[in-house]
């Protein structure tokens, strides 16, 4: 049991005996009676025997709950062939003849699709992604295609040897799917696929052909000759309706060639004509490709050689808001608040290095004829790796008529002549009228 391995219902019970003398009395009453283990039917299908006909002898295929495939025989009294998948096949489809060569695809529940191919269960198996909720193998032939739904409102089609072909995306899940084959009037083969909401879809390959609205979900249909019309549908509900439609002899089961690409895809694109220059120049190109790289990638380093120097020259001057100075790693981010004349400058300094840093300030640069700041130097405790501190410049607009102005807020240290970091804040238009009014 612990391998995996189905169990009898005598042998769960001698399991399950509380002590040993209860075992023994078991042991003895099943002594001389034969193991019987009971499953259940979960699906069957049907396979050709040697002649690939309607009226030819077929033998059925059945699926069991503990994951056993069986083949009977023509009779249906005795069972030819057992094969045991690792789950519990949900859905069946057949291929070939029993006594050439066949194939048995198996959905299961665990959300794969195994293959039985003359007699042995391939090794591989195929990843439907999410729980089968319907398979049928479209055409006939060994070289016929595998098509699944699943609960995740999909339906995939695969090759014999496994490649999915294409896939479908639903509005919901399919609660059942058929083949649409004609054969005696004309040649077809479209995909039928019924709906929880009722609605039933046409499909040639991934393209949707057509639609009809049945009023109440669909949970079983079939396709195929009733009376002197070959191609008719009968379609059971979930109230248990039966409806029956007629496919039209004139109906156009194909896909229209404006569902293959959009119409403007025929219009022709107004390409200009090769020119003498254009000629001469991817010449010129073919023949000096590796001269024409060289240059590019010399130039390439040269602009991310002057970049970094930039940058160290911005990030040495004090200039930008990220400091790299020896001793000091600073962040400093500013905030204004306010509508004027009074304005509120929100400074926050962050400390990234790993050692913390002292005998820092904070001074202010501004217009004196426009703006006056109230504390022009402030003084800042040690700033410790890690935690931000916080503090607020209060600055004065003295000419609200002067329009948006700007502050450069300066971080020094004792240890250094240039400035550790800097940045420059934008203030807006002061609204000392409104604030009178």
């Amino acid at each position: 049991r612990d391998a995996g391995i189905a169990l009898s219902r005598r042998s769960r019970e001698l399991l399950a005996a509380v002590d040993d003398t209860a075992a023994d009395e078991m042991v003895a009453l099943s002594e001389g009676v034969p193991l019987v283990r009971h499953d259940l039917v979960t699906c069957m299908e049907v396979l050709k025997k040697n002649l690939d006909e309607p009226d030819a002898c077929s033998m059925l295929v059945v699926g069991t709950e503990g994951g056993q495939v069986h083949i009977l025989d023509p009779s249906g009294k005795a069972v030819a062939e057992t094969h045991t998948l690792p789950s519990t096949p949900a859905f069946l489809a057949t291929a070939g003849l029993k006594a050439v060569e066949y194939r048995i695809a198996a959905a299961c529940r665990d959300g794969r699709i195994y293959t039985v191919k003359d007699g042995a269960v391939l090794p591989g198996a195929i990843e439907a992604g999410a729980t089968p909720c319907g398979m049928l193998r479209l055409g006939g032939g060994l070289d016929s295609q595998l098509v699944v739904s699943t609960l995740a409102s999909t339906v995939h089609a695969y090759q014999p040897k496994g490649k999915r072909s294409y896939s479908i995306r639903l509005p919901e899940p399919a609660t059942c799917l058929e083949a649409l084959e004609l054969r005696r009037t004309r040649s077809a083969k479209a995909l039928l696929l019924g709906l929880a909401s009722g609605e039933l879809r046409l499909y040639s390959e991934r393209h949707l052909v057509a639609t009809l609205r049945l009023g109440e979900p669909i949970t079983a249909m079939r396709f195929g000759s009733y009376g002197r019309e070959e191609g008719s549908l009968l379609a059971v509900s979930a109230s248990g309706a039966l409806t029956v439609k007629m496919l039209q002899r004139k109906a156009r089961l194909e896909a229209g060639e404006s569902r293959e690409a959009p119409p403007e895809q025929d219009v022709p694109l107004s390409v200009p004509k090769k020119t003498r220059l254009y000629i001469e120049q991817t010449q010129r190109e073919r023949e000096q490709a590796v001269e024409m790289h060289r240059a590019f990638q010399r130039d390439l380093c040269q602009l991310r050689l002057s970049t970094a120097r930039a940058y160290v020259k911005l990030a040495r001057s004090g200039r930008g808001p990220l400091s790299s100075a020896p001793g000091a790693k600073l962040r400093l981010a500013a905030q204004v608040r306010g509508m004027g004349p009074l304005f509120r400058i929100r400074l926050s300094l962050h400390n990234t290095g790993e050692e913390p840093v002292a005998d820092v300030v904070v001074a202010f640069s501004l217009n004196p004829a426009v703006y006056r700041v109230r504390q022009p130097l402030l003084k800042l405790p040690a700033l410790v790796p890690g935690v931000p501190v916080q503090l607020d410049g209060d600055v004065d607009c003295l000419q609200p008529a002067a329009g948006p102005g700007s502050v450069r807020v300066f971080v020094s240290s004792a240890r250094s002549t240039l400035p550790l970091l800097s940045a420059l804040v934008k203030l807006p238009a002061a609204q000392g009228g409104l604030l009178e009014g």
